[in-house]
C-alpha cells in the first residue's frame, strides 16, 4: 500500500509539474504605458497636419484664382496697346508736356 500511495503522489507531482509546462504562466497583461502614450501622441500631430493641409489647400485656391485674375488682366492689356498709347499721349498733351 505505501507502495501505491508513493507512486499515486510521484504520478500527482509529475502531472502538476507537466500542467504548468503546458499552461504556461499565463497571457501577459495589457500594457497602459508609453505605447498608449505614443499612439494618441501620433494621432494628435496627425490631426494638427491635416487641419493644417486644409488651410493650406484653401490659401492655395485663393493664391490660384488672383493668379488667374492677373493673367487674364495681363492678356486684356497686352491686345490693347495702340489704344494705350494713344491714351497716354492725350494725357500729355493736357499735361503740357
Amino acid at each position: 500500500m505505501a507502495r501505491t500511495t508513493g507512486r499515486v503522489i510521484a504520478l500527482a507531482s509529475l502531472l502538476l509539474v507537466l500542467m504548468v509546462f503546458v499552461m504556461g504562466c499565463g497571457p501577459k497583461p495589457p500594457c497602459d504605458g508609453a505605447d498608449v502614450t505614443t499612439v494618441q501622441g501620433a494621432q494628435d500631430e496627425s490631426d494638427a497636419a491635416l487641419t493644417e493641409l486644409d488651410t493650406a489647400r484653401s490659401e492655395r485656391a485663393e493664391l490660384e484664382a488672383d493668379v488667374a485674375k492677373t493673367r487674364s488682366d495681363i492678356a486684356e492689356l497686352e491686345g490693347q496697346p495702340a489704344a494705350l498709347e494713344a491714351r497716354l499721349h492725350e494725357l500729355k498733351k493736357g499735361s503740357g508736356r
